[in-house]
């Protein structure tokens, strides 16, 4: 009989909103919408006055009383937050007994300065004080929109979900499953000090390049003056951006990550067609639970648009720590519904099956969820 994590209906708020396939959908990159040249945290003025306002939600503001504040205090000064909290029942598979934990994922302040053109500041206030802060320092005026970023930040590689559990990013942290690892490193906890460039030396053509102090292995995250260089984090990224009679959209991203002995790839994208958008990434991190291991991570994400402010969603998940044995994997499958009834709400309602590779546990586990996001 399979064995149940049952998960009721929660208010739960998501971390940071960053949801690529909405790049895909819209033939575009991430900072279309977001004030980080690389994606994620804080929207622009695109992003929060026209499609989070008026293309992603069921109620646009045509349809509202009171137009909500988009964060723009005036020109020089923005404010926005991404808060989470989250509670579940689940049945412990061991001894069988319901546990019932409520723990705070997110509350985020941000802040943006620009105090003339083509310069900024940024920063990011973790409020529970439980997750480093981010800051970084953006200067955009170079040849081929070219952009210097320095400060904190997370390296740029692969698709940069809103969901710190997919196996491409951290996973489960706490390895629920009974396995080394459940996913890559990219954990929310690491925020090491960085610099990041990158430009467009051709239409639909974008490239970045960074180095950090140690992203991966255990160090001082925050500033590392002692650092030797052979341990930094280098990290490289490409993507082209390819449209189609206005409707079908292509994306292509290759991401190469070092640090000392690990050496990360990425092959990432996305395809959309009218209504129907697919996400994908495989990633592969050799040394890096070991050095002689050899880790594998999968991400496929169908998103169909039922109308506006309605997303059926589908994916398929899968991880293998150590590639080189036939057993240890994990893969899971999702499918659900996303609304966004107006503008700063999100619901999101799933139903996920998980499956273990010949580690005494051949009956799936299933979990029931629903959460709540709001930002501004």
């Amino acid at each position: 009989m399979p064995k149940f994590l049952i998960i009721p209906l929660i208010l739960s708020i998501n971390i940071v909103f960053a949801i690529p396939r909405y790049a895909v959908e819209n033939g575009a990159s991430c900072n279309l919408c977001h004030v980080n040249p690389t994606g994620g945290g804080l929207r622009n003025d695109y992003g929060t006055t026209l499609f989070a306002l008026d293309e992603l939600p069921m109620r646009t503001s045509e349809s509202l009383e009171k137009e909500p504040w988009d964060g723009f205090v005036n020109e020089y000064f923005q404010m926005g937050g991404d808060l989470r909290v989250q509670s579940y029942v689940t049945k412990n598979i061991d001894d069988g007994e319901y546990r019932f934990p409520i723990f705070p994922m997110q509350a985020d302040i941000y802040g943006y300065f620009t105090p003339s053109d083509n310069l900024s500041l940024f920063t990011r206030i973790n409020l529970s004080g439980t997750m480093p802060n981010e800051f970084w320092l953006l200067i955009d005026d170079f040849p081929a929109d070219g952009w210097l970023k320095v400060g904190r930040s997370v390296p740029d590689f692969g698709l940069k979900l809103d969901d710190h559990t997919a196996y491409i990013r951290g996973g489960s942290i706490r390895a629920t499953h009974g396995l080394a690892k459940e996913g890559l490193f990219f954990t929310p906890d690491k925020m090491p000090s960085l610099l990041e460039f990158g430009f467009k030396p051709a239409n639909g053509l974008r490239l970045t390049a960074g180095v950090s102090n140690r992203f991966i292995s255990s160090g001082d995250q925050s500033y590392g003056f002692n650092d030797q260089l052979s341990d930094k984090t280098f990290t490289v990224k490409g993507s082209y951006i390819k449209s189609y009679f206005e409707i079908v959209h292509t994306n292509l991203m290759l991401s190469y990550l070092t640090e000392s002995v690990v050496n990360a790839y990425a092959l990432s994208g996305g395809l959309s067609a009218g209504q129907l958008s697919w996400t994908f990434e495989f990633s592969q991190a050799d040394n890096w639970i070991t050095d002689s291991e050899s880790s594998l991570a999968l991400y496929h994400e169908l998103a169909y648009t039922l109308k506006q402010g309605i997303d059926l969603i589908g994916k398929y998940e899968f991880f293998d720590p150590d590639q080189d044995i036939s057993n240890g994997s994990i893969q899971r499958f999702t499918a659900g519904i996303e609304i966004f009834p107006r503008y700063g709400l999100q619901y999101i309602l799933q139903t996920r099956l998980i499956q273990l590779e010949n580690l005494n546990a051949d009956d799936p586990s299933a979990e029931f969820l629903i959460q709540l996001h709001y930002w501004f």
